[in-house]
């Protein structure tokens, strides 16, 4: 039977239209010869993951990422996975996002297999994430190395407005006055300096106290021993003592402040002080006219003869 040449041109274009649908399909990692089992994960945010991304796991290939499209009710992403394998997905399994290249930024999707007892079936929506990985170490580094290259901008500005001529001849003077006071450290510091000597010297102190260490050892052992002494002393009993006896004082002059006693009443009561004034002002005068008139009050006469008596 032969063919007409229409329906070989026929047969050469569906040939090419299946070839062309199987290498898009191919290119996309869809094999459209091989049955597979589809999965769906809802996202905020996909990372800039699209179709054709790779599902790994365990570092193994066993799908393509076949669709992506947003749903404007739910407000997200919808994925949806083609499984080639034949794999159990168990419960509590997810699917996440991470950059399989760090340069290129390239997103896949690694299957990361829970620990439920049931399984997900083809068709069921299984949980997705986003794993930023390294991105969320690099981004707070780069956010830190921004503001410290602000800094950096912020100091060498205040450099460049501070190193103008008179502050360059300032810093200028500022360095020989350091210059000047090490070279006068290293004087100090040569060998027959005042620092050296000091040194020396403190060096020769040290070498003394170190031969008197057996005299000192003495020293402390006999005020150690005159320590004891005091210790083992009347000196507590003696204290003692003298606490009674300030203690007494304090008695007795609390009754002369209260007015008992004669000392008190002498001190609180001003007429016994006016009695005793009175009697000595009157002593007083007897002892003038004593003075003045002994003859009144003494009689004596070597012949026994008595004299008037004056008036």
């Amino acid at each position: 039977m032969k063919l007409s040449r229409e329906l070989k041109i026929g047969i050469v274009a569906i040939i090419t239209i299946a070839l062309l649908i199987w290498g898009i399909n191919f290119l996309k990692g869809i094999d459209i010869f091989k049955s597979s089992d589809t999965y769906y994960s809802l996202y905020d945010n996909i990372g800039g993951l699209i179709e054709s991304g790779v599902i790994y796991l365990n570092g193994f290939r066993i799908g393509n990422v076949s669709e992506i499209k947003y749903d404007s009710q739910s407000a997200r992403i919808i994925v949806r996975y083609s499984i080639k394998e034949r794999v159990k997905i168990p419960e509590n399994s997810v699917f996440q996002i991470y950059s399989s290249s760090l340069v290129s930024g390239i997103k896949d999707i690694r299957l990361v297999l829970g620990e439920g007892t049931g399984y997900y079936q083809s068709g069921d929506t299984v949980p997705g994430e986003l794993d930023r990985g390294l991105e969320a170490v690099i981004d707070p580094i780069r956010e830190q190395t921004m503001i410290t290259i602000s800094k950096i901008d912020t100091v060498i500005g205040s450099l460049a407005r501070i190193l103008n001529e008179d502050k360059v001849e300032e810093i200028q003077q500022s360095i020989g006055h350091i210059d000047n006071i090490a070279a006068s450290l290293d004087n100090n510091l040569s060998e027959g300096g005042p620092l050296d000597s000091s040194f020396d010297n403190l060096a020769s102190i040290t070498e003394n106290i170190k031969q008197s260490n057996h005299e000192l050892k003495a020293v402390i052992s006999n005020f150690r021993n005159v320590s004891d002494s005091v210790s083992n002393s009347q000196l507590k009993s003696a204290i003692a003592n003298a606490n009674a006896t300030l203690q007494s004082t304090s008695g007795i002059l609390a009754k002369v402040e209260a007015g008992e006693g004669t000392l008190g009443m002498l001190v609180h009561n001003d007429s016994l002080y006016i009695h005793l004034k009175n009697v000595t002002e009157t002593l007083d005068l007897l002892l003038n006219d004593l003075r003045e008139h002994p003859k009144r009050y003494v009689h004596f006469s070597l012949f026994g003869k008595k004299e008037k008596a004056e008036n």
